[in-house]
């Protein structure tokens, strides 16, 4: 069976969640992602990428052939609400879990579930991580707003629960989308840092 996301892809996505790219990457149309929280835009953004930058690290360098994969390097915050024992789970993570359950309708993520969605033969995970930027919306003390990028290639229907999962207990209020946009829209847009 081909890979659906090569060793190569997957190192490039790694990348971008370090470090935006360049407008001469983006694909034509991209997935968006529109993210409310009440986290400062930052802490909220850094959150995300830290639990991607775990997981693609572990999808560059695992078999995935064992039953549990190491999750040393996953954030605690991530880990404990993801079920592994010991955690301390923040109010922030709290609050999203329960936003998750309610807009899926679905059970909170096992850790290692969750990292095995990544994969590199995994034949459902229907997306790549693009980009993340602020609106240029002023915006409220009790509610800012992110657009979270990724790649779908092209497709407006794809599995993306477990990315839910890690936008929602990072911190959002709500999570909307994914619906597919011009990628001159995110060339456009502050990049979130």
């Amino acid at each position: 069976m081909p890979l659906l996301h090569e060793i190569d892809d997957l190192r490039r996505e790694r990348q971008r969640v370090e470090a935006r790219p360049s407008p001469e990457e983006a694909p034509p149309v991209l997935a968006v992602f529109a993210v409310a929280t009440s986290a400062d835009p930052r802490d909220y953004i850094r959150r995300v990428r830290s639990v991607l930058s775990a997981a693609l690290d572990l999808a560059v360098s695992e078999s995935f052939d064992d039953e549990d994969l190491p999750t040393a390097g996953i954030p605690a915050w991530f880990a404990a609400v993801s079920g592994a024992p010991g955690g301390r789970i923040p109010e922030f993570s709290r609050h999203g879990r329960d936003r998750y359950r309610t807009a899926v309708n679905g059970k909170p993520w096992d850790l290692q579930w969750w990292l095995f969605e990544f994969a590199p033969d995994n034949e459902f995970r229907g997306w790549a991580w693009w980009d993340v930027t602020q609106t240029d919306v002023p915006q409220a003390a009790e509610e800012r707003r992110v657009r979270v990028w990724v790649d779908s290639w092209g497709e407006s229907f794809f599995a993306c629960d477990e990315f839910r999962w890690l936008l929602h207990t990072a911190g959002a209020d709500e999570v909307s989308g994914p619906s597919l946009a011009d990628a001159s829209e995110w060339v456009r847009e502050v990049p979130g840092r």
